[in-house]
C-alpha cells in the first residue's frame, strides 16, 4: 500500500478546527496568519490557504485588509444552516441504494459507541459525524455529499461548545437507533422523516443554549 502524505495546508486546517472546537480560539476573536504561522513553525502561505478555506466554509469571517475573525455564535446562522441540512441529509438518504445487513451492523456499532462515550466531547462529536457520514456514504450524488460536509462544519462548532459549556457528558443515540429500525423495515420514507425531525429538534435545543 502506497504511503500518502497529507498536504501541510490540510494539517493546518485540521489543527485550526481542533483549536476552534476546543474553545482555544474563542468566538469573535481575530485570527492572524502571521501569529499562527509563528506558533506552528510554518510559512504564512499554507496558513492563509487554510484560513481562506475556513472562511469559504462559513467558519471564519474575512475582512478585507483586517484578516480573519472567528464568527460569533448566532441563532440565525444555526437555524438557517440547520434548516438546510434538515432537507439535504434526508434527500441524500433517499438517493442511496438499499442498505446491506453489513452496513446496518456498522451503523449500529457506531451508535453503540456513541451511547457509551461519556465525558469526551471531541470523541462524542466525531462518532456522531462518523455515523452521519456512514449513513449517507453510498449516495451517488457526490456534489450533494460535498455540500453537506461543508455545511456540517457550522453546527459541528456549535455542538462542541454546547456539549462543553452545558456540561453534557453524553449524546443520546436514540434517534440513530430509530432511523436504523426504519431502514431495517425497508421504510426509507420513515427513516428520512426521522432524520429531518432530529435535525430540527437538535437545532432548537442548541438555539435555546445560545445567549
Amino acid at each position: 500500500m502506497p504511503i500518502t502524505r497529507v498536504p501541510l495546508r490540510e494539517q493546518i486546517h485540521s489543527e485550526l478546527l481542533d483549536r476552534i472546537h476546543s474553545g482555544d480560539i474563542p468566538p469573535g476573536s481575530r485570527v492572524q496568519d502571521t501569529t499562527l504561522a509563528r506558533q506552528l513553525g510554518v510559512s504564512r502561505t499554507p496558513v492563509r490557504e487554510a484560513l481562506i478555506r475556513l472562511a469559504r466554509d462559513g467558519v471564519l469571517d474575512s475582512d478585507t485588509g483586517r484578516g480573519f475573525r472567528l464568527r460569533p455564535f448566532a441563532r440565525a446562522e444555526l437555524r438557517d444552516v440547520g434548516g438546510i441540512l434538515a432537507v439535504l441529509e434526508p434527500l441524500a438518504l433517499g438517493l442511496a441504494p438499499d442498505f446491506s445487513p453489513e452496513r446496518l451492523t456498522g451503523l449500529a456499532d457506531l451508535a453503540r459507541q456513541l451511547e457509551q462515550a461519556r465525558g469526551d466531547v471531541a470523541r462524542i462529536v466525531e462518532l456522531d459525524e462518523a455515523w452521519h457520514r456512514s449513513l449517507l456514504a453510498d449516495c451517488p450524488n457526490r456534489r450533494l455529499l460535498e455540500l453537506i460536509a461543508t455545511l456540517r462544519q457550522v453546527p459541528r462548532r456549535y455542538l462542541h461548545a454546547y456539549l462543553r459549556e452545558a456540561r453534557r457528558v453524553s449524546l443520546s443515540a436514540l434517534h440513530h437507533t430509530r432511523v436504523l429500525d426504519a431502514l431495517r423495515r425497508g421504510d426509507r420514507s420513515a427513516a428520512a422523516a426521522l432524520l429531518e425531525r432530529r435535525w430540527r429538534r437538535g437545532i432548537q435545543e442548541m438555539e435555546g443554549w445560545i445567549p
